[in-house]
């Protein structure tokens, strides 16, 4: 076949690549997409002085967690297992996108309607529920559209969007509360939820504009018309790499943001400023928010590890779980500086682990299986999420963190 028929071809069959520009843009989007739609979900966990301003009395931050986490595995086993035909990833996004614009806009305005404690947190969970739904729907359809483009990078550029969301939100966060006084916690909240708000709303313009390129359209349509997704013959292929997963996300969950939020600040030359202001657990939350990510953008390198030995990377990380609950406890370690390094390669470790376990799993199933891969992704994380979540929770009660 001569060069110009070979065109041709590519042409008709939509895949011919215009300029390296355009494939520039496509991963831009899905790293902007994916940054904004998890904005929600960090909305609900920086704002730990407002969540103790509204619950005094208790930590709702493991509540809130395990919320938000059950939510997102419910719906995400309901779209895998109950499905019929193959989804249209397209308008799931959409409803998606709907309603986290309408939760991010009841709940802070919420505050001004409640009254009792009571009323808050049923209003609180209640929006995690519905976030939970959302964020999973909208997750799960992103990662398939991802991992079906025909360029490689756009799975990684979801992941980097995501960690980048919550280092941007923990930087929000710390600069709203510089702004206001140490007592002025709701108005610093409230422009907090403003900018989340527009963010989540810059983000839906962002995936109208990724559907409108041609690749994607050409994604969008090719599955519609498959047949269906061979769902249990995958997962056979890829279960033990989706455990690694969410063995990494557990770990990580059942210590953050709960537990980490309790470390106390044993050097505070301030006569307790950190402390009393609440100062302190935003840095421990900003500390992890800047590591994250940057452990997801180390992704590219590899260092030979491939999807037969990712797990020799996650499974050493459960030590972390015992390190961050005796400095939480006060346990051996009594500084700031342990505090803050054990903190930081938390987040590190599970930007990298949690990307690099994620990516390789495309490695063992067939280009027409990526659409169910990237969807148990999503579940698989969630579940790990949930699972540390639980367990924190449970640590939460037994411990008195």
């Amino acid at each position: 076949m001569g060069h110009s028929e070979h065109d041709a071809c590519l042409q008709k069959s939509g895949w011919l690549d215009n300029s390296a520009t355009d494939a520039t843009r496509g991963h831009l989007l899905f790293a902007v997409v994916g940054f904004s739609y998890i904005f929600a979900l960090d909305a609900l966990l920086q704002p730990v002085d407002y969540w103790r301003l509204l619950f005094p009395t208790f930590n709702a931050e493991f509540q809130i967690s395990w919320v938000y986490t059950g939510s997102c595995v419910a719906t995400l086993v309901g779209l895998l297992w109950l499905a019929t035909a193959a989804p249209r990833l397209e308008r799931r996004i959409v409803r998606g996108f709907t309603v986290l614009l309408v939760c991010m806009t009841m709940l802070p305005l919420s505050h001004f309607v409640l009254g009792t404690t009571m009323q808050h947190l049923v209003m609180v969970l209640a929006s995690a529920a519905a976030l939970g739904v959302a964020i999973a729907t909208t997750d799960s359809s992103m990662f398939a559209l991802a991992s079906l483009y025909p360029t490689s990078g756009a799975v990684e550029h979801v992941q980097l969007g995501i960690g980048l969301s919550l280092l941007v939100s923990a930087l929000y966060r710390v600069s709203s509360k510089a702004i206001f006084e140490s007592d002025k916690v709701v108005p610093a909240t409230m422009l907090y939820f403003g900018i989340a708000l527009a963010t989540i709303g810059l983000g839906f313009v962002a995936f109208l504009q990724l559907v409108q390129l041609p690749r994607t359209q050409q994604c969008l349509n090719d599955q519609v018309s498959h047949p269906a997704m061979a769902g249990t013959a995958v997962w056979r292929k890829i279960w033990r790499h989706e455990a690694i997963v969410a063995l990494t996300y557990m770990t990580t969950y059942s210590v953050y943001p709960g537990v980490i939020t309790s470390i106390p600040c044993y050097n505070d030359y301030q006569d307790g400023w950190l402390t009393s202001t609440g100062w302190w657990p935003l840095v421990l939350m900003t500390c992890y928010a800047v590591s994250e990510p940057l452990g997801r953008f180390c992704v590219r390198w590899r260092l030979g590890f491939t999807y037969e030995t990712v797990w020799m990377l996650a499974v050493p990380r459960l030590v972390l779980v015992l390190l961050v609950g005796c400095s939480a406890k006060g346990i051996w370690f009594l500084h700031d500086a342990f505090s803050v390094v054990l903190v930081l390669t938390l987040g590190f470790t599970n930007g990298y682990v949690g990307t690099l376990a994620l990516v390789v799993v495309n490695d063992v199933v067939d280009v027409h299986e990526r659409a169910f891969t990237g969807m148990c992704a999503t579940l698989t994380i969630n579940t790990g999420i949930f699972a540390g979540s639980t367990l924190g929770l449970i640590a939460a009660k037994v411990l008195d963190f």
